[in-house]
């Protein structure tokens, strides 16, 4: 199995960034314009995406003030997990973003596009959560 792993600091307070990625306001706002987001432990985040006929299903496993883990349930995410944990960084402003998407089944092309992908749209998280100016990466 093939994990993707970053992390960086994102110069807003832990609930800014938290809401960011659990909330729907705040995934519209960085990641995609068309999401559907239940918050807490068993509900669904549907994402879509242009050019894509079915829209990506998450299933909430964890969501805590500073942990949130989606698992994925169809499409190329499938069997994957996301991890997002806010970390505070001392001494320092701002919050540490730790992600991992974990359980890609082989470092692959797919597993490389997603892993720029990432690279791409956690830069687009952290100008949302610093400015709260809604730029989703889809529109």
């Amino acid at each position: 199995m093939a994990d993707i792993a970053m992390q960086l600091t994102i110069q807003a307070d832990a609930e800014t960034v938290r809401a960011a990625v659990a909330t729907e306001a705040g995934v519209r706002g960085w990641f995609t314009a068309d999401a559907t987001v239940g918050e807490g432990a068993g509900a669904e985040h549907v994402l879509g995406f242009p050019d894509v006929p079915e829209p990506w299903r998450l299933t909430v496993v964890e969501s805590g003030p500073r942990r949130l883990v989606l698992a994925g349930q169809n499409g190329p995410w499938t069997g994957t997990t996301q991890t997002y944990e806010l970390r505070q960084t001392e001494g320092e402003a701002g919050v540490t973003l730790v992600f991992t998407h974990a359980g890609f089944p082989a470092q692959d092309d797919a597993y490389r596009n997603f892993t720029y992908g990432w690279a791409t749209k956690l830069a687009a998280l952290k100008g949302y959560a610093e400015t709260g100016e809604a730029a989703p990466f889809f529109e």
